[in-house]
């Protein structure tokens, strides 16, 4: 699902103009992006939990050329889906290799 499409699904679910949930997820994206930039994490329940994560200096080989370089210490966006979400998936997942036996 890409943008559009979740903006599509949420003006039709919460019976708001698309222009609305446009300003609502650039608004929550925004959001987030300062909140991590500030190095604190964005809990949202049933969901998960976004938190910055330190990538560690490390050598890594140019391709082109393959010389070693050494790759700078960075600061990345981190993903932990919540138990309530992984048990959604985990439903599904049964569904899905329960078809599967079928077909």
């Amino acid at each position: 699902m890409n943008k559009n499409e979740m903006i599509e699904f949420v003006s039709r679910k919460a019976q708001l103009s698309k222009k609305d949930c446009l300003s609502c997820l650039d608004a929550i994206t925004e959001l987030i992006g300062e909140v991590l930039k500030r190095g604190e994490e964005v809990k949202i329940c049933g969901f998960g939990k976004f938190e910055p994560k330190i990538r560690q200096e490390r050598v890594g080989i140019n391709p082109q050329t393959m010389e070693k370089i050494t790759i700078k210490q960075s600061i990345v966006a981190s993903f932990k889906s919540s138990k309530e979400l992984n048990e959604k998936l985990k439903i599904l997942s049964i569904i899905f290799d329960f078809f599967c036996v079928f077909y």
